[in-house]
């Protein structure tokens, strides 16, 4: 898959009618992220940051830690 520059998420997110959002940013830059990807047009975001967004009503938001997953999955792969 190809990575687009930043700057055009706009215009990616509406071109292709994107509706899924996956974000893996430091939480300082969660918040703005998710608020670009919303006035993109995006609804559904999977949140890989510390932080717990503000998101409008519509727009779905699944977060998760990518080190407590590892640590589940390996517990299990061990036992």
């Amino acid at each position: 898959m190809p990575v687009s520059p930043y700057d055009t998420l706009d215009a990616a997110v509406r071109d292709k009618n994107i509706i899924v959002g996956v974000m893996a940013v430091p939480a300082g830059a969660a918040q703005k992220v998710a608020n670009d990807l919303v006035n993109s047009g995006v609804k559904i975001i999977f949140n890989y940051s510390e932080a717990l967004l503000d998101v409008p009503q519509d727009v779905q938001v699944h977060t998760s830690n990518p080190a407590v997953e590892l640590l589940y999955a390996l517990y299990f792969h061990l036992t």
